[in-house]
């Protein structure tokens, strides 16, 4: 499992809580105070400093795919350019069957449809919560082809 922009590890915990292995996660976090945090509350994870864009260029899992990625990341308000980088990257370490979750705090889906067919995605809408302010929507993108 591979989580980007962990921040103060809400989801990390809670993804603990429901089973991962903190050896079997991965965290991408660029902010240095953060990923010095991680590493003292989630020691036997990988924890790296690094930008979620260069994912595709890191070795994780010693080659092996991970299954999911779940990311926090506000891809609302990134480029294209740095969308498409994420997400080929996180498509790139997972195993055919992966998947990628994305929490967003926007309106509509944080990846449009130009980006889902480029990179031959397709997202979901799994839930909303209201009790959040800004209101949280969780999304799901799976492969519909190749990642060019």
């Amino acid at each position: 499992m591979i989580e980007l922009g962990p921040g103060t590890g809400v989801f990390t915990r809670a993804l603990i809580e429901r089973g991962v292995k903190q050896e079997n996660l991965t965290l991408i976090e660029s902010m240095p105070e953060f990923a010095v945090a991680l590493s003292i509350l989630y020691p036997q994870a990988q924890i790296l400093r690094m930008d979620a864009t260069r994912l595709r260029m890191i070795d994780l899992f010693e080659g092996r795919p991970a299954g999911a990625v779940v990311s926090g990341l506000p891809l609302l308000s990134m480029s294209p350019r740095k969308v498409i980088a994420v997400l080929s990257g996180a498509f790139r370490k997972m195993g055919s069957e992966g998947v990628f979750y994305q929490f967003t705090y926007g309106a509509r889906c944080p990846v449009s449809p130009r980006i889902q067919h480029h990179l031959g995605i397709k997202a979901e809408r799994l839930g909303r919560t209201l009790a959040n302010f800004p209101p949280a929507t969780v999304y799901r993108f799976r492969r519909v082809s190749s990642i060019h």
